[in-house]
């Protein structure tokens, strides 16, 4: 049979689609997921009965994240949780998956009894090419895995979705079930009932500025209910429309001055690397490569302007690669769809620690919340236990970068928090606190105040480099600590 004739087989509602899911499944809703198909999902269970729902950095919820729905969506996130989703987090209606991209299958390839394949599968697709391939467009991420390893895939196939390059195409006959969707197309209507949510006058004034800077309205519609909790600054640096603060432009500064040319660099998500390409890290760097996780705004253009060319890459060699290329601001989006310069893969290639290894002169940079004195690395949780997100693929690039020749894992943060409050040095890590990044693994420490090189020197040593790099206000009283914990 023909796959057109196939991929008509296959169309049906989104209504029909979701029945496939059945009492106690396993579904997984990816990063970057659909637009129609979740809230089809959370009808059809309210009379299926509960499921087990895996999200990752939800953007809408069509009701599963609130309190009076979680006997029926037991929930779980993986790599990502998010601002929208932080309240089911914090009210413990939720837990979390502690895997990696590249591990996290790992139980059920390897067939251990204890592995749960997923039950059912649900992601946004591109229209078939004329092979009936379809993409998931700049957001690769995992699911092309998932796809192949659950018992069930459907898709919202969506015109909207802008084709990228790479090894990331999935055929229509691998999916069960197929829904169209039209493209979400922005209209004045939508921007002003959008704004009209908004109800404090001061705020809706500021969104309305934050809409008229914006190339695209599609993005601030699309995760429009997560931003009304957002306050428009923060909303700024998530579109990528903030310029760099002071003290990113100084961390770049830093950066600038430990990247040599050649290095092939991945930047991680969150503050302050996503400012790092427009903040000055790479100004005056030749042939610099890309191999990440995901994007930073301005990264695309460092690619067109010449400074980021991946001649001297290990692997993938000529091209800029990524799990995902979300991050990206519009015009980055412009330069990469269709760009065969860009690519995506799967993490489980890419994000591979061996694969990582094998590029000569990799530097990973990634954020951090707080670092203690011996160099446990915390990205995950504030004021103890207080999980805000998930490590995404910062072990795998960090602990790949330090076994990379010539490599370097350089972890990112301001010197302080809460409007210089806190110290984000501190003596020990608070009871409960994760660590993303053991102290065995932790190698190069940039805030404001300069660089700390940690690896190959013991605890002693490291609290000095740590304490020379805090804010000033807070490096007598780390001094004493540090005496009291180290000798």
């Amino acid at each position: 049979m023909h796959w057109r004739d196939e991929y008509k087989r296959r169309l049906t509602s989104a209504e029909e689609a979701v029945r496939v899911v059945q009492r106690g499944d396993l579904v997984v809703i990816p990063i970057a997921g659909p637009r129609v198909l979740p809230h089809a999902l959370f009808r059809h269970c309210q009379e299926a009965g509960p499921i087990d729902l895996r999200l990752s950095a939800p953007l809408s919820d069509p009701g599963w994240l609130q309190a009076d729905w979680q006997e029926v969506f037991r929930l779980e996130f993986e790599l990502f949780v998010g601002d929208f989703a932080r309240p089911a987090m914090d009210e413990n209606r939720a837990t979390y998956v502690p895997n990696l991209f590249s591990l996290a299958d790992k139980p059920l390839d390897d067939g251990r009894a204890e592995a749960r394949r997923p039950d059912v599968f649900i992601a946004a697709v591109t229209p078939p090419d004329d092979e009936g391939f379809v993409t998931f467009g700049a957001h690769n991420w995992n699911k092309r895995g998932y796809v192949r390893r659950s018992r069930k895939a459907i898709a919202e196939v969506d015109a909207g979705l802008r084709r990228v390059c790479g090894d990331n195409r999935v055929h229509v006959t691998e999916f069960d079930h197929l829904v169209e969707v039209p493209p979400l197309e922005i209209t004045p209507a939508m921007v002003k009932a959008w704004l009209t949510s908004v109800k404090d006058d001061a705020l809706r004034a500021e969104y309305e500025s934050i809409v008229d800077d914006l190339k695209s309205m599609e993005r601030l519609i699309i995760i429009g209910p997560v931003m009304t909790r957002v306050p428009p600054a923060q909303v700024r640096r998530v579109l990528g429309l903030a310029d760099p603060p002071p003290d990113a432009k100084t961390i770049a500064g830093y950066v600038n001055e430990l990247l040599p040319d050649g290095a092939t660099i991945q930047i991680g998500v969150g503050e302050p690397s996503m400012y790092l390409p427009r903040a000055g890290a790479f100004e005056g760097k030749v042939d610099l490569g890309i191999h990440t996780e995901m994007a930073a705004p301005g990264l695309a253009k460092l690619v067109e302007a010449g400074v980021i060319t991946g001649r001297r890459k290990t692997m993938h060699q000529g091209k800029a690669v990524a799990v995902a290329w979300s991050g990206s601001d519009e015009d980055d989006m412009e330069i990469i769809a269709e760009n065969p310069a860009f690519e995506v893969h799967d993490p489980e290639h890419l994000l591979d620690v061996r694969t990582i290894a094998q590029n000569d002169n990799f530097f990973a940079m990634n954020n951090a919340l707080s670092v203690d004195l011996i160099g446990q690395i915390n990205s995950e949780s504030v004021f103890g236990p207080r999980m805000i997100n998930g490590t995404g693929g910062q072990p795998e690039t960090h602990i790949g970068a330090i076994l990379s020749r010539g490599g370097r894992a350089i972890t990112l943060l301001p010197a302080t928090a809460l409007e210089g409050a806190v110290s984000r040095i501190v003596p020990q890590l608070e009871a409960g606190s994760m660590v993303t990044i053991p102290r065995f693994f932790a190698d190069t420490v940039v805030t404001e105040y300069g660089i700390a090189r940690l690896m190959g020197k013991n605890h002693r040593q490291r609290a000095q480099e740590l304490i020379a790099v805090a804010h000033p206000d807070f490096r007598g009283e780390l001094r004493r600590e540090a005496r009291r914990l180290l000798g």
